[in-house]
């Protein structure tokens, strides 16, 4: 009866009774503890640990294996923490000393590690500048501020604010020098235009001039040319080539002005657009820096 209840109570353990020769040579029933601690701690040792994405290829492997990748990983990690930390040191150590141009390079070492370092993009915000010093690297200064206000913890975003004082001031003196080159650019402008418009006034007279008359030889042509024989003297035929020799020569003079009212209008069109002068491609590049410095201001902020 005792052994009946034993195997009630512990059901849930039948696999791990087995069966052995009592003192009288009976068979009987024993719970091996042996066996359920060398279970249990293999279970612990090998428990597939839980991803929380669907990892296919833990599925095909065995405990040992998933523990050795896992292990792998690890490593892997550690490895890659502490290139990271030496390269910061490096970039760190490389600014220290004022050579900018090595203190780069490490960035760019370690951006290929790990695109989203904050510290990183701190030094590299400062070695660019040369410690705040030199602005002139507009275009680098952008796409590094961008990951800056990305990544930068507030703190480092307020400490380059600060180095960039010298930045506003830039910005400044930038904006008189781009209104000066405005007012001269508008000026210039101006007289440009009056020139230019006065030339295409007289393109247009020229063009009427040659282009009136060549319609009207060329409708007069075609009226003789429609009654070509309807003298028999042959007075039609004639003043058909008359008139169609005319329209061909007034063609041809039509063609010249029609070119020259073209160009004409053409460089009252480009008078406008400050790209097709060098002092309006000057105005446009400063304004263009000065847009850049301010969004890179923003950025730190």
């Amino acid at each position: 009866m005792a052994e009946e209840r034993l195997i009630d109570d512990d059901l849930d353990k039948d696999r791990k009774y087995k069966i052995r020769k009592n003192a009288d040579g009976e068979d009987e029933l024993y719970f091996d503890e042996q066996e359920e601690g060398e279970a249990e701690e293999s279970s612990s040792r090998f428990e597939v640990p839980d991803f929380g994405y669907d990892d296919e290829e833990a599925a095909i492997l065995t405990p040992e294996q998933l523990a050795e990748r896992e292990r792998l990983k690890r490593e892997e990690e550690k490895n890659r923490a502490e290139k990271i930390e030496e390269l910061l040191k490096n970039a760190e150590d490389k600014c220290g000393e004022k050579d900018f141009s090595n203190a780069l390079y490490y960035i760019s070492l370690l951006e290929e590690i790990d695109g989203e370092c904050g510290k990183a993009y701190f030094i590299k915000f400062r070695a660019l500048t040369a410690e705040f010093s030199d602005f002139s690297r507009t275009d680098d200064l952008k796409a590094t501020s961008e990951k800056v206000k990305e990544f930068c913890t507030e703190e480092e975003r307020e400490q380059l604010k600060k180095g960039c004082a010298a930045l506003n001031s830039k910005v400044e003196a930038q904006e008189e020098h781009a209104a000066e080159l405005h007012v001269e650019n508008e000026k210039k402008k101006e007289e440009r235009r009056e020139v230019f418009a006065a030339d295409a006034r007289k393109s247009l007279i020229w063009f009427s001039v040659t282009a009136l008359p060549f319609a009207l030889f060329l409708v007069l042509t075609a009226a003789f040319g429609s009654v070509l024989f309807a003298y028999r003297d042959g007075r039609n035929v004639i003043l058909t080539i008359v008139f169609a020799s005319l329209a061909a020569i007034f063609f041809i003079a039509t063609l010249f002005t029609a070119h020259r009212l073209w160009d004409a209008r053409k460089k009252l069109s480009l008078n406008q657009k400050n790209s097709s002068t060098k002092l309006g491609r000057e105005y446009e590049a400063a304004v263009a820096e000065i847009e850049k410095y301010r969004s890179i201001l923003n950025d730190l902020s």
